[in-house]
């Protein structure tokens, strides 16, 4: 049986375990593939850029990281915090806010973004 004073003891050496297993596991891709997205998003969409089409092998990049960021848990803070940064911006267009009187959801979000970034 395990009790209080046995757990307490033992919860350095959980937290150190998890620590290495983060680490071991390598840093969350999340932000470097919102990084690299924003970069191109805005190259694509920039007033001297030409028109765009389907098969721009950057268009397609650019799908290609949405799918990913969206769909490939994340495993970090800031991982979490990347996504959900991702799907309030404007170049996601997930019309993800503005459905509750007084911008209540855009609250929640933001203050759910605001919590992740302390985390990191």
């Amino acid at each position: 049986m395990i009790d209080r004073r046995t757990l307490l003891q033992a919860a350095p050496l959980a937290a150190l375990a998890t620590c290495s297993t983060a680490s071991a596991i390598g840093a969350d891709p999340h932000r470097a593939w919102a990084n690299e997205h924003k970069e191109m998003f805005d190259r694509l969409f920039a007033p001297s850029a030409p028109d765009l089409d389907s098969d721009n092998p950057d268009w397609v990049r650019c799908k290609e990281i949405e799918r990913r960021i969206c769909t490939v848990p994340a495993t970090t803070p800031d991982g979490a915090a990347a996504q959900l940064e991702f799907a309030m911006s404007n170049e996601a267009n997930f019309d993800l806010t503005g459905g509750v009187a007084g911008d209540l959801d855009g609250q929640v979000l933001r203050n759910v973004l605001a919590t992740l970034k302390s985390l990191t």
